[in-house]
């Protein structure tokens, strides 16, 4: 679950936490928002469950594989054109059942609108919604228990580092962590004037901000699903080296970015640093690449 990568010249250790090792329906962070969310749509009598992402969205298709294997039917809001062709994940979801609803560029923008939802809920008057990525209080709660993963929940490290969609993997590992260690964030979008609030909002749900992480925006590449030349060549140094199958759109950009806070003296001399693998793996599949075994 945990395995050692490398020691840098300044005695920095880094390892990695292997979520996209998990033996579950939903490799990696998803499993751990999706099942206090799927938990509480069986507990309300909900007849489905409803989500938004894109057409190669690791949300949408753990929630798809999650619902198949516990029998709840579940929607997708996906922003794409009903006459386009499939992508590999949307088929995915398709063949395990997840009806698709698709929403033009436009009116996947009013997803947070009042409005909207109030409109999504007449059509399905008897549904659960999860908000895109599992971002609300119990997708980040089901986070927390990430922390369980690391012997003495982290203690050993100075610093966790990982990428951020919507901040809630940060805000629960932020939440239950041990004390004394440093939480950092990499946004994989430009994420300036609302990521943070966000996570804070989860924080507050969660008990309270103990004020132990940062979010640092230099590695976003220009935008979501974005790798400049530079993180692509490493990306592909890092998996023929170490043997880990990244994602291009979060884990590539969160590894870059602890490399390059080791290669610029970032951390503290003789630290630990232990990199957080969120999985994500199928939507290499949007950039041409393997998903491996």
């Amino acid at each position: 679950m945990i395995q050692y990568l490398y020691t840098a010249p300044s005695g920095v250790a880094v390892d990695i936490l292997r979520l996209d090792t998990v033996d579950s329906l939903a490799p990696g962070n998803k499993w751990f928002k999706l099942l206090p969310n799927i938990l509480a749509a069986e507990k309300a009598g909900a007849q489905c469950v409803i989500s938004f992402g894109g057409a190669y969205s690791n949300h949408l298709h753990a929630l798809a594989a999650v619902g198949k294997a516990r029998g709840v039917a579940t929607v997708a809001c996906v922003r794409a054109d009903a006459d386009s062709v499939l992508s590999p994940t949307l088929q995915d979801a398709q063949d395990w059942g997840m009806a698709l609803h698709y929403l033009s560029r436009s009116d996947y923008r009013r997803r947070h609108d009042a409005a909207f939802l109030a409109e999504l809920k007449a059509e399905y008057p008897s549904a659960y919604f999860i908000p895109e990525g599992g971002s609300n209080a119990l997708g980040a709660a089901g986070c927390g228990n990430i922390v369980d993963l690391i012997p003495g929940a982290g203690r050993a490290y100075a610093t966790v580092v990982l990428a951020c969609g919507t901040g809630t993997t940060l805000a629960g590992v932020a939440s239950t962590i041990a004390d004394g260690v440093s939480v950092i964030g990499i946004p994989v979008l430009k994420a300036e004037k609302f990521m943070a609030a966000d996570i804070s909002t989860l924080l507050t749900a969660l008990g309270g901000d103990r004020g132990n992480w940062r979010l640092d925006h230099r590695f976003h590449g220009g935008a979501y699903a974005r790798l400049p030349p530079s993180m692509a060549e490493y990306m592909q140094a890092f998996e023929h080296q170490y043997g880990v199958l990244l994602d291009p759109v979060y884990t590539a950009k969160a590894s870059y970015a602890v490399q390059s806070m080791v290669d610029n003296h970032e951390f503290a001399q003789g630290s630990r640093v232990l990199l957080i693998h969120t999985g994500g793996l199928q939507g290499r599949r949007g950039f041409g690449l393997d998903v491996g075994a």
